[in-house]
């Protein structure tokens, strides 16, 4: 036990310390949000030794305010838990732990709502308006993103012209972009979001012309970027993420993020056919509850058009709704002639229906 050592410099050792799981340093982006996190954490517990860190001072600041919102709290929550775990651990050379036990007993807090999963999925008129309001150089990202693997926008951005095998079809995701070690700098090539994130996903035909106009079009053909940057050697996030909330306004679709993309194609996929495992290998998700928590969305005309097929089968033995339902009879028809003979048909298949319903009740039941 080391009985001087505060909480503010064990947790500053953490932050040097951190690394992903195979050994290699984290990313910018992820440097960033982990020093954020310490920083709130330090403000409440910086000069507090970190053996007289007490479950009670942990809960009073748990239950206590927090102004920087329900998702920074519930990720301050998380580094903490893990903070305090490593604290826990024994150290190097068989040294003992810092602390007996973890402090943080508390439930670390669901994920609130995110705003974004109330945006509705992109229509194809959306899409078409929002491709032609984009400049010539990146406006195919939109079509990428929303048909052919639903890309995260670093993903988009790291396109290379030897990810795509127009001739098989296919469109190799491999890369993202992302900045420097501590999120600044100029863009540059990086690693994946996750594992998973690597996958070969089908290229649509509809966007093989578009695909080698695009290649044709490049200014620099000895540049292998698929995308290039009018500035610079790689088309920065930023940069496309501004073309985009520029052009969403001529689709009337302020709402609208470059991720909404990658939810529509998630949610058409479904919705046309594909299999969640099927969705997951094209989103590269590895967990089944990101798919359906984070990118599937309800269509309400889909809701209406299965509610009425379900309604329909469920509800076909009974002849007074197949009547009921039944179009009215245009102008001039009298109730003896073909209004009648609707009328007479549906009670036919009704009858047919109810039959048919009795032949499978009697064929399920055991032998005797």
């Amino acid at each position: 036990m080391t009985p001087k050592l505060t909480f503010g410099v064990f947790a500053d050792g953490y932050v040097r310390r951190h690394r992903r799981k195979d050994g290699a340093e984290i990313a910018g982006s992820t440097l960033r949000n982990l020093r954020n996190d310490i920083k709130h954490l330090k403000e409440a517990f910086g000069d507090v030794k970190l053996a007289e860190l007490t479950e009670e001072l942990v809960t009073e600041w748990y239950y206590g305010p927090h102004p920087n919102g329900e998702w920074q709290f519930r990720s301050e929550c998380i580094r903490l838990k893990m903070l305090l775990r490593e604290a826990c651990a024994p150290g190097s050379k068989g040294a003992p732990p810092l602390l007996a036990e973890n402090p943080f007993t508390l439930p670390i807090p669901p994920e609130p709502e995110a705003g974004s999963s109330d945006i509705p999925p992109v229509t194809p008129d959306e899409l078409y308006h929002i491709y032609n309001a984009m400049p010539g150089y990146t406006r195919l990202s939109v079509y990428l993103a929303a048909c052919a693997g639903g890309m995260r926008i670093g993903e988009v951005c790291g396109l290379m012209d030897t990810d795509f095998d127009l001739e098989n079809k296919v469109l190799m995701i491999r890369r993202s972009v992302s900045h420097g070690a501590d999120d600044l700098g100029p863009s540059r090539i990086g690693r994946l979001k996750t594992k998973g994130s690597r996958r070969t996903v089908p290229i649509p035909d509809m966007l093989i012309p578009l695909i080698r106009m695009h290649l044709e079009d490049r200014p620099d053909q000895s540049n292998h970027m698929f995308f290039q940057a009018k500035r610079g050697e790689i088309l920065c996030q930023n940069t496309l993420r501004n073309h985009f909330m520029k052009a969403r306004k001529a689709a009337g679709r302020p709402d609208l993020q470059f991720r909404t993309l990658r939810v529509t194609h998630a949610t058409r996929l479904m919705l046309d056919g594909s299999s969640l495992k099927e969705t997951m290998d094209a989103l590269g998700h590895v967990r089944e509850e990101t798919t359906l928590r984070h990118y599937l969305r309800a269509v309400p005309e889909h809701q209406r058009e299965a509610a009425e097929r379900t309604a329909a089968y469920l509800l076909s033995a009974d002849p007074s709704l197949a009547i009921a339902s039944l179009p009215p009879a245009p102008a001039g028809l009298d109730a003896d002639g073909d209004a009648g003979d609707m009328a007479a048909l549906a009670l036919l298949l009704g009858q047919v229906s109810t039959l048919m319903a009795g032949i499978a009740a009697r064929n399920a039941q055991p032998a005797g």
